[in-house]
C-alpha cells in the first residue's frame, strides 16, 4: 500500500511541476481582423517561365478595427510583422509538391523573405510613411499548374495571419487579413506556360 502512495505522490508532483502558471504569454496576445493587408500582384492567372509571382503588403501602423484605431507600432514596439505562404506545383491529378528556390532567387524589393518548405515573409517598418512594407517576387522556373496558399502555419484558409515581432514585454498583435483572389479552399490557382 505504501508503494502505491509513493507512486501517486510522485505522479502528482510531476503533474504539478509541469503546469504552466505564466499567464503573461497568453494575455500578451491581441487578435484583430483587418482585410486586404496582403495582396497577390496578379496580372493574369497565366504566367510564362521566367516571370515572377509578386506578393505585396503595405499597411499603416494605424489600423481600423471595428471603428477604432489601433496603433500597432505603439502597442507592440514591433518594426516587423511576419507571415508565411507556400507555392505548390501539381504532379498529377491528386498530388502536389512544394516548390522551393534559393533565397538568392527571390526578388526582394521591400521587406525580407526566406524560402524553405514555405516562404517566411517579413514586413519591415518604414518610419518615413509609418507603414509596414513587403514586396517579394517568387521566380516561376518551370511550366505547369500551380497553387499558392497562406494557411501553412494557420488554421485559416482564406486569410493570412500576420504576427508582430514585438519588443520584449510588449503586446503581440496577430492580424487575420482576408485576401482576395483565393478560391473557396484558400488557394490562388495559376498556370505557367513555357
Amino acid at each position: 500500500m505504501k508503494k502505491i502512495q509513493y507512486i501517486l505522490l510522485i505522479s502528482v508532483a510531476i503533474l504539478v511541476s509541469n503546469c504552466v502558471t505564466n499567464d503573461d504569454g497568453f494575455y500578451n496576445d491581441v487578435f484583430v481582423d483587418v482585410p486586404n493587408l496582403v495582396s497577390i500582384d496578379a496580372h493574369s492567372p497565366t504566367y510564362t517561365v521566367g516571370e515572377k509571382l509578386y506578393i505585396s503588403a503595405d499597411f499603416s501602423r494605424y489600423l481600423d478595427e471595428n471603428g477604432s484605431t489601433l496603433d500597432v507600432y505603439q502597442t507592440t514596439g514591433a518594426t516587423q510583422f511576419a507571415f508565411s505562404y507556400v507555392i505548390e506545383k501539381q504532379v498529377n491529378a491528386t498530388t502536389w509538391e512544394v516548390v522551393t528556390v534559393n533565397n538568392s532567387q527571390l526578388d526582394i524589393i521591400k521587406g525580407e523573405a526566406q524560402n524553405a518548405t514555405f516562404v517566411y515573409g517579413v514586413c519591415d517598418y518604414n518610419a518615413t510613411d509609418e507603414s509596414y512594407e513587403y514586396r517579394v517576387g517568387f521566380p516561376l522556373l518551370s511550366a505547369g499548374t500551380y497553387r499558392m496558399s497562406f494557411g501553412y502555419n494557420s488554421e485559416s484558409t482564406t486569410t493570412v495571419e500576420l504576427r508582430s515581432v514585438s519588443a520584449a514585454n510588449r503586446l503581440t498583435v496577430n492580424i487575420n487579413s482576408l485576401i482576395t483572389g483565393l478560391d473557396s479552399s484558400g488557394y490562388y490557382n495559376f498556370a505557367v506556360s513555357p
